[in-house]
């Protein structure tokens, strides 16, 4: 028997997928080691799941897997730290005596190819993310259980402090390399040009203030701007310019870029760091968000005459800058586009790129709307003919601008989407029923909002076919809507063909999908058990197109499914014999299932699509007010056509008399 093994990473994380050719009926589970191949000091890694269904959580350091096997084929490896050089092997295990796991000899895998946890993707570009979960395991153990209000205030007062430990975690990689910019570009002498949304965190603030004369800055009408960050930049010797779309302090129409410039003594571009992170505490620590650093010097210079233009703009959209930010700048695979633009420019390579993906996207977006590019991917997913995995984010804003509700959905190629949404009974939308014994008790929604934070996937992300030479990531500021395109000040970057770019988003994308998948599963009903259970993984099973994407093998469709989700569901055997099974497509259902599989996919389609309305307050209003305009007409219609039917009948009764 043989059981195939790759790896992959980014800056702060290594996705570690494995298949067996064979299923031998007595496994149950895997243990997985990590070799430094700079030491060559192996670790056995932990699992944070108890050996049996039914048991308490365990110990922060998790309980390795030689003791509490993996029950599945795909793990991520938090624990890696950047630089890290290392390899991977697998080795199934079975039951042993007294409740123990004893491993198979004979399936011990090679040690995958070495892997670095590194941000650099080469060809001038490189990746980073931040850890913002706050709905997650390891918040609770920073607060040590205690999920209290006041717990949560003390803990997010302690997020601003740049000493403080969850600060540290949560921000990740995204602030050490905002802070590495300002701080290398400073050490050279460099002037730098910054456009932020907006700002209030001191530790970024601070490190703008030795650039002095050097610095300029151009903040946007973004509310959680302190009212003291352009008097203390102006005091430290920075430019400070103002734009304001709305032209009344409000935060819509948005000035929403978050990049910076760094140009040499000259004014002569060097570098650009853009993509999804405000400059605010809350950006980096309780918001999923990504930084794109682009060292390539014409792409900085279009970043940096869109500073100049949006400046000498004040605070209108004015014709001529539509028109400019339309047209695309693009050198060495990489293409730049700006909002507002006319036609939703920027929106069309992109659904080039989707309608022509040929084995998977993945993608996370925020507040998209009525979003061509959101619909394009339901598409794909309806089709199940391509791997797709995605998460929405949503939420909805009081009239005096207070946060009312946050949820979204994660959509799945193949099945229903599932929602993950806030307050029902427990903390992530789980009932009693469903909550797994080994959980840690988490801050809810409600509780974060009241504390003045949104717990959302603020990262606006596309990859289409991450390890195909054809490979594309679509990033930056835009939240892909149609709002954004017409209305804002935004960026949106497409970089093709860099596939270490492309896997080092597309890990990102799967660590979210899996975080909310799983509430997902567990808040529709999910049984928590089935975590212990290895079918899905098998030939036929729930989760054998997910193997089959990151084994980089054909994914063909698979029957469409009732549940999707993080549980997998039940596993499906497609064709089966003495525990292995060989893969086929499966062909053409009959009429009804078929039926059955179209109702689903609208379904599907029509529930992400509603759940993405509600999120824009104006977008509702507007379709509210038309829905109230065309509902008499429609009634009246309705009527009248009954009228006419009824008419008809008694006719066609006096001719036969």
């Amino acid at each position: 028997m043989t059981i195939n093994v790759k790896a992959y990473a980014n800056a702060d994380d290594v996705l570690i997928a494995w298949q067996p050719d064979t299923w031998p009926s007595d496994w149950v589970g895997f243990q997985l080691e990590r070799r430094n191949n700079i030491t060559q000091q192996t670790t056995v890694l932990s699992n944070r799941i108890p050996p049996k269904p039914g048991e308490k959580p365990v110990a922060d350091a998790g309980i390795s897997s030689t003791q509490s096997p993996f029950r599945r084929c795909i793990w991520t490896d938090h624990s890696v730290v950047d630089t890290d050089n290392v390899s991977y092997r697998v080795t199934a295990m079975k039951n042993g005596a007294n409740g123990t796991f004893t491993p198979d000899p004979a399936s011990v895998t090679a040690w995958t190819a070495p892997v670095v946890a590194s941000g650099d993707a080469g060809g001038g570009l490189s990746a980073y993310f931040n850890r913002g979960t706050l709905m997650s395991q390891i918040v609770s153990r920073f607060v040590h259980g205690d999920t209290s209000d006041d717990a949560l205030r003390n803990f997010v007062k302690g997020l601003s402090d740049p000493a403080n430990q969850a600060r540290r975690y949560l921000s990740g990689d995204a602030l050490h390399e905002i802070l590495a910019f300002l701080h290398d570009a400073d050490l050279r002498g460099s002037q730098v040009h910054a456009a932020i949304y907006e700002m209030n965190d001191e530790e970024l603030v601070g490190a703008l203030k030795p650039f002095g004369s050097r610095g300029n800055v151009l903040l946007g009408n973004g509310s959680a701007t302190k009212p003291n960050i352009a008097g203390e930049l102006s005091s430290a010797g920075l430019t400070v310019k103002h734009r304001d779309l709305s032209n009344a302090g409000r935060s819509s129409p948005s000035v929403h870029n978050k990049f910076v410039v760094e140009s040499d003594a000259h004014g002569n571009a060097i570098r650009v760091l853009t993509g999804s992170t405000n400059w605010t505490t809350t950006g980096l620590c309780t918001q999923l968000n990504n930084v794109l650093i682009i060292e390539n010097a014409a792409i900085a210079k279009r970043f940096l005459d869109q500073w100049g233009k949006l400046v000498a703009a004040g605070n209108a959209m004015p014709p001529a800058l539509k028109a400019s930010n339309s047209i695309p700048t693009s050198d060495s695979d990489i293409s730049v586009y700006f909002a507002a633009s006319n036609g939703e420019a920027e929106f069309k390579p992109v659904l080039d790129l989707i309608k022509n993906a040929k084995d998977g996207a993945l993608f996370l977006m925020f507040m998209p709307g009525q979003s061509p590019l959101l619909s394009a991917l339901l598409d794909r997913a309806q089709q199940n003919d391509v791997y797709v995995r995605g998460v929405v984010s949503t939420m909805m804003a009081s009239k005096n601008g207070n946060i009312v509700s946050v949820g979204g959905q994660v959509v799945k190629s193949g099945v229903p989407a599932q929602s993950f949404h806030d307050d029902v009974q427990l903390p992530h939308g789980v009932n009693a029923t469903n909550e797994p014994s080994w959980a840690d008790v988490e801050f809810s929604v409600s509780q974060i909002r009241n504390a003045g934070m949104i717990a959302i996937v603020h990262s606006k992300t596309i990859v289409i076919d991450p390890f195909s030479d054809n490979c594309a990531v679509i990033t930056g500021s835009h939240n892909f809507s149609v709002a954004a395109s017409e209305k804002n000040d935004e960026n949106l970057v497409i970089i093709r063909g860099n596939k270490k770019l492309a896997q080092a988003y597309a890990l990102h994308i799967n660590g979210v999908y899996d975080h909310y998948s799983w509430r997902g599963y567990l808040g529709s009903g999910g049984n928590a058990d089935q975590i212990y259970s290895l079918d899905g993984w098998k030939p036929g099973g729930g989760k054998e197109q997910e193997l089959d994407f990151w084994m980089e093998e054909p994914v063909p469709p698979r029957p469409t499914r009732a549940g999707g989700g993080g549980g997998g569901g039940a596993a499906q055997q497609v064709s089966s014999a003495g525990g292995t099974a060989k893969k086929k497509v499966v062909k053409k259902a009959p009429k009804k299932a078929a039926e059955k599989v179209a109702a689903a996919k609208r379904t599907a389609k029509a529930s992400v699509k509603k759940s993405a309305k509600k999120s824009a307050k104006k977008s509702v209003k507007k379709s509210a007010k038309k829905a109230k305009a065309k509902k008499p007409a429609k009634a009246k219609a309705k009527k009248t056509k009954k009228a006419n039917a009824k008419k008809a009948k008694a006719k066609k009764a006096k001719a036969k008399k």
